[in-house]
């Protein structure tokens, strides 16, 4: 059996019908019915398709369609599912308000059938028409007929009877001479202005008749990647009925028009329809992962339209490539095709109050701080300038697979990017890097017959300290790619690193551990190695 949409699976299929298709279906809900499929290619096609559609959007609204049906306008997947229902046959004055709804798109009770549900009538299955039907402007109008004049009588009114008259004698009348008229043409300035008037009249009224009966033509734009206020602004000036339905394509900026009907290009007058299909992408949530195999988790965000971004693993009393969480959260919205990183277990019991540190490099300082909680230890975000991105880890101290005792401070480098700059022409000369000066050593005691003050210990490990860093690119080199990194005695720590163009100067305070090393790369090759 076939499988469309990834969901109706195939049980039949009727003669198709030109662009129509039609399936006896069933969907994954366990639901049989029948799936009318149209294959949209040609401007018959889409016409139908949408007079069909908007036709059972009309029911849907006015509360007339049952549970379960299904339209879908999605580019590619133009169909509507009806789910099976009883045919009940109801009197022509309960349906008439079905078929007052339908009327204007040109559906008639022998398009429909009718059910019935708490007493409410229903429509349980609407047919498709791939022609239009006639409507009532269509039908013969009796008005309109030719009369036969053998069919005509004459109307009598029955209060008023019509006496035939005698014509009247003549009388002798007096004949005289009629005096000939004369035209007074001093008089032609006063009927001038209304002859004027009359004819402006005439010729308004033969450009109305002439637009009435020859309305202007507009070759429609390709609106398809506008917004609605622009397809609307595009099209003001056409005279035609915009109408905006609602499609989903999550490849595709939301409120974008993604299908138009009539096609560009097509040839339209005043008053006709153009429907436009506006993206509004539906987002998926990501899956319950937590407590899923590795393999199992892998699977469900391939189901659900995701990918696995990345893997950290940290130790855990749960059985090796067992999922404790992700990032984002279960049940978070994304956008399918999104990627969901998981936190995995190793399998290895950590001691009571002691966890493994994970690797926190690569991650955005809101995941490392996530993943420091699930860990039970504890962030100190510091931020260094670098040329990766804005908010990105790019170290940590310690490093990872370090065994900390929970509740443990750890410090988390994150990108920011520098802002320190100094004018191409500075009076001032670029800071020199010189190690400290060694500490001097004590004077030994003169007479060993005197007690004197045990000296203090000294602390063991490296010792913090502060230190300024700053380089100025050569005014002879245009542009380069510098790299700034100090070692001390813990980790090698990349303060900078990213292209930079003239004038361009580095200045940050840092903090090392013991004795340090700083160094700069440009363009490849390392310029400068000085003690800090």
């Amino acid at each position: 059996m076939s499988l469309l949409d990834d969901k109706f699976t195939i049980l039949g299929e009727e003669p198709a019908q030109g662009f129509l298709r039609v399936y006896q279906a069933q969907i994954p809900e366990g639901l049989k019915g029948h799936l009318y499929w149209f294959e949209v290619h040609t401007p018959e096609a889409r016409t139908a398709f949408h007079r069909y559609k908007n036709a059972i959007r009309r029911l849907e609204n006015q509360g007339f369609l049952p549970q379960g049906v299904l339209v879908s306008a999605n580019p590619g997947r133009y169909y509507v599912f009806w789910p099976e229902q009883p045919k009940i046959a109801l009197k022509p004055r309960r349906l008439r308000p079905i078929l007052e709804l339908l009327e204007p798109f040109g559906y008639q009770e022998s398009d429909l059938e009718a059910t019935e549900v708490d007493g409410r009538p229903l429509v349980g299955k609407l047919h498709p028409q791939l022609t239009p039907a006639p409507t009532a402007t269509n039908r013969t109008n009796p008005a309109t007929l030719p009369l036969d004049p053998s069919t005509v009588q004459p109307q009598e009114h029955p209060s008023r009877i019509e006496m035939p008259r005698k014509p009247a004698p003549r009388a002798h009348l007096e004949t005289r001479p009629r005096a000939p008229q004369r035209l007074h043409f001093g008089s032609w300035p006063g009927w001038l202005p209304g002859l004027l008037m009359l004819a402006l009249g005439s010729l308004a009224l033969w450009q109305a008749t002439n637009r009435y009966l020859n309305p202007p033509e507009y070759v429609l734009p390709d609106l398809v990647g506008k917004t609605p206020r622009q397809a609307l602004e595009a099209v003001r000036s056409y005279g035609l009925k915009v109408e905006f339905t609602e499609g989903s394509d999550v490849s595709l900026p939301k409120d974008q028009i993604l299908e138009q009907t009539p096609d560009p290009g097509t040839r339209v007058k005043p008053g006709r329809r153009l429907e436009l299909v506006v993206n509004k992408p539906r987002l998926g949530s990501v899956p319950t992962v937590s407590g899923r195999s590795l393999e199992d988790a892998r699977q469900a965000l391939e189901a659900a339209g995701y990918r696995v971004a990345g893997i950290t693993r940290m130790a855990s009393g749960d059985t090796a490539d067992t999922v404790l969480a992700s990032i984002p959260s279960e049940g978070q919205p994304l956008r399918p095709g999104e990627g969901v990183r998981l936190l995995v277990s190793t399998g290895t019991r950590p001691p009571v109050r002691e966890t493994l540190l994970p690797d926190l490099t690569g991650l955005t300082e809101e995941e490392a701080r996530y993943i420091l909680t699930v860990a039970e230890l504890q962030a100190q975000v510091v931020r260094v300038a670098s040329g990766a991105p804005d908010g990105l880890v790019v170290g940590q101290e310690p490093g990872p697979g370090v065994v900390l005792p929970r509740e443990t401070v750890v410090r988390v480098l994150v990108a920011a990017q520098p802002v320190a700059t100094l004018p191409k022409a500075s009076p001032f000369a670029p800071a020199r890097l010189e190690a400290p000066p060694p500490p001097e050593p004590a004077p030994a005691p003169t007479n060993p017959n005197i007690n004197q003050p045990s000296p203090t210990p000294t602390p063991t490990g490296p010792q913090e300290r502060r230190v300024n860093v700053s380089y100025t690119l050569p005014e002879d080199i245009p542009n380069a790619v510098v790299i700034i990194t100090v070692q001390d005695e813990v980790l090698v720590n990349t303060v900078f690193e990213g292209p930079v163009q003239q004038p361009w100067s580095f200045n940050q305070e840092i903090v090392v551990r013991g004795s340090a090393v700083l160094r700069v790369v440009v363009n490849g090759q390392q310029v400068l190695e000085s003690p800090l």
